[in-house]
């Protein structure tokens, strides 16, 4: 939901959703949009508010991620950081579960799709991770790992994305450890991994390492190393990492939904033709988890860790 104009079509359009698919709440977040031109994502929770416990709202994806972003290219003044914290702490007593979706690391997949990067353990970042360790609440992050210098794969075809990618990893290591109050959830784990490190080994490593940090499942995707390749049967070393860390992973969808009246972009309506085939591929990877397992998967995390009210 990026358009606040839009949000009461598009309520009614994710209360449809739910129905079909037997969900009892829904946590929405906006897009990491890179312009800051987008609507204000806490006009949509009070929109949302009138469904009472149907909807849970994640701000700061169009609001405090192109902030940061502009921030850290020098396209705002750096008094403007002083906003920042403003802004970060008003989100975060405004009732909302969390910030997302916060981009550290955003490779572009088509031309309509943005890239985004910043340090991880950036200053501006680090103040999202302390403001969510004040108030209890999570913080959402896509973030693509770079592990060593490596050229740009030839699957990657978005002129957006730069020749040569840089290591980026540490950074992110040095962030989950800056703050271990901080919840801090992995986003589209066990989904398309176009630069080839986000492998089911690299996940459990660092689950076993960093105790703040949650994963969300995304199980689609094209290259045989993720949860549910396009034509193959689901990848059993994923399977293995997700039981054996059975408290730290939610179902994230990454389901986009798109207004009728809306005008924007392509990319939305790209991914949100892509949504019924990410739901599909939950269904089949919760089927295939032991029951107790795919009920804390599928729900039981959620509600502990973005405090869901039954």
């Amino acid at each position: 939901m990026d358009d606040a104009s839009s949000t009461k079509e598009l309520a009614e359009k994710s209360l449809a959703l739910m129905q079909s698919e037997n969900m009892r709440t829904m946590v929405v977040s906006s897009s990491p949009r890179p312009a800051l031109n987008g609507p204000d994502f806490l006009e949509v929770q009070r929109i949302l508010a009138q469904h009472g416990k149907r909807f849970a709202v994640l701000a700061g994806g169009n609001s405090l991620n192109p902030m940061m972003h502009h921030l850290h290219e020098g396209k705002l003044p750096p008094d403007a950081i002083e906003k920042f914290q403003a802004l970060a702490e008003r989100s975060a007593q405004s009732g909302v579960k969390g910030f997302g979706e916060i981009a550290l690391h955003h490779i572009s997949l088509n031309e309509q799709h943005a890239y985004e990067v910043i340090p991880a353990d950036d200053a501006l970042v680090k103040i999202l991770v302390d403001t969510v360790a004040k108030y209890d609440l999570v913080l959402d992050v896509h973030f693509d790992p770079v592990l060593a210098k490596m050229v740009k794969p030839s699957v990657l075809t978005s002129s957006r994305n730069p020749g040569e990618f840089e290591p980026n990893f540490e950074a992110f290591e040095r962030l989950l450890a800056h703050n271990r109050k901080a919840k801090i959830v992995w986003a589209h784990a066990g989904g398309t991994d176009m630069l080839g490190s986000f492998t089911p080994q690299l996940a459990a490593a660092m689950l076993a390492k960093h105790p703040n940090l949650y994963m969300s499942l995304r199980p689609r995707g094209q290259q045989p190393s993720v949860m549910l390749p396009a034509r193959g049967r689901l990848n059993s070393d994923w399977v293995a990492v997700v039981e054996k860390y059975a408290d730290r992973f939610v179902m994230g969808s990454d389901s986009f939904l798109v207004a009728d009246s809306f005008q924007g972009g392509g990319a939305a309506r790209i991914f949100a033709e892509r949504s019924a085939n990410q739901r599909q591929g939950i269904q089949m990877v919760l089927a295939a988890l032991r029951p107790e397992v795919a009920r804390k998967v599928g729900s039981e995390n959620a509600i502990r860790l973005y405090k869901l009210e039954p």
